[in-house]
């Protein structure tokens, strides 16, 4: 177990470098509206994401021990698909991406979606050192073709971004594939229709939590588009960039506790290790708060470029919020190990509440900051709400209807 937390973080350091690299392309030669662009493009392709992983996503991991690989693949694949074109006629409706990008949107999200599927399988049969290649491999791909066509074709655009994103997710959906081939192919007695039923079932309380998750991270964006401006959701969305560098610590150690969680029903050992990975997790998650803070202002304006002014300040009100959202991920991934789905549900749900009584306030009296401060609430109430959960939790409950 320590080699798979030791491979899952050196390959979360590995993608944080080539995702600072992406920023820093885009902020400093696109500049900061480029960066909201890019922010809102990422947005539209995780909603589409959040949808198919109803069926794609979490519920994968846990189900796929007990009823294998095979009955899983045609439920997902028909599913996201028919997500896909429905969000094709959503964003023409609700002008959440910018119109000239709605159609790559869409097609990238069905790549993330098969993309992920195919990782929960590999997370499913604890095959967690494939699994973490192929994610580095991902943020490879996008650093180096941005870089091709930013610095060798001289494409200084926000397209460059967008045609990065294909060749990045196209490469690692056919890699991915191609790892859970030979599993794909393994009989089984349970029916594509019966399968669906199932990951309806595990997956309805497990993805409502995730796209309630989704919208306490990322609405923000969108809120801060509206409110203020283009450039100020660029400069938001790098504290978002922060944040989930400084989460890769708790992603790393929830994975591996997640698919071991999914694989045994010792509760008590599941506990144990939940409350060892949190001490992990929040000790990592301070240290690196910490260098954050220590870097001032000025450092930033130079790193990202003169529009990214009072980026610090940003960084300073989210960092409470960031550390909150560290623990929560770990009590998240015992939830779902166990199959408790329905207390994810509830936590985000406290969490994205939060956020709406507090966002609009906060935003049009401190701008980007109150964005910072309204995220670290949601957090904060998040983290509360789980951490209640896990306390009166037992695994008895998860045999029962909180599944």
């Amino acid at each position: 177990m320590k080699w798979k937390v030791a491979t899952s973080m050196a390959s979360r350091l590995l993608v944080m470098l080539f995702t600072v690299a992406v920023v820093l392309m885009v902020t400093n030669k696109i500049g900061a509206e480029g960066q909201g662009i890019a922010a809102l493009v990422q947005l539209g392709i995780l909603l589409i994401v959040s949808i198919t992983n109803f069926i794609g996503g979490g519920a994968v991991v846990y189900l796929l021990p007990r009823i294998g690989t095979r009955p899983l693949v045609l439920p997902a694949y028909v599913w996201s698909t028919a997500i896909a074109g429905i969000f094709y006629g959503f964003f023409q409706l609700v002008p959440i991406v910018p119109a000239e990008f709605v159609l790559d949107v869409v097609i990238l999200g069905w790549l993330q979606a098969m993309f992920t599927f195919h990782l929960q399988i590999l997370v499913g049969q604890e095959r967690i050192h494939r699994f973490n290649v192929i994610v580095t491999l991902q943020a490879f791909w996008l650093a180096a073709m941005l870089a091709y066509l930013i610095f060798v074709a001289e494409a200084v655009e926000i397209r460059s971004y967008i045609n990065a994103l294909y060749v990045s997710f196209g490469m690692t959906y056919l890699i991915a594939m191609i790892s859970s081939w030979k599993h794909m192919m393994v009989p089984s007695e349970i029916t594509p229709r019966a399968a669906f039923d199932e990951l309806w079932k595990f997956g309805r309380y497990a993805q409502l939590g995730n796209i309630l998750q989704l919208l306490t991270y990322r609405s923000n964006i969108w809120i801060v588009e509206k409110l203020i401006g283009l450039s100020a959701s660029g400069i938001y969305s790098l504290s978002l960039y922060a944040s989930e560098s400084i989460w890769n610590v708790g992603k790393s150690l929830a994975l591996v506790q997640g698919a071991r969680i999914a694989n045994t029903n010792d509760d008590a050992y599941n506990r144990q290790l939940t409350s060892k990975f949190m001490k992990l997790s929040i000790a990592g998650s301070v240290v690196l708060i910490g260098i954050m803070l220590a870097l001032p202002d000025p450092f930033y304006q130079w790193l990202f470029g003169e529009e990214m002014a009072g980026l610090y300040w940003v960084l300073l009100w989210v960092s409470p919020g960031i550390l909150a959202n560290a623990c929560s991920m770990i009590y998240s991934h015992y939830f779902s190990g166990v199959g408790l789905h329905r207390n994810n549900t509830i936590g985000s749900g406290a969490g994205l509440a939060a956020l709406l009584i507090v966002v609009y306030p906060l935003i049009t009296n401190y701008g980007v900051e109150g964005g910072a401060m309204a995220a670290s609430v949601a957090y904060i109430v998040q983290l509360i709400t789980m951490e209640i959960l896990f306390r009166r939790g037992s695994r008895d409950e998860s045999l029962g209807t909180n599944r």
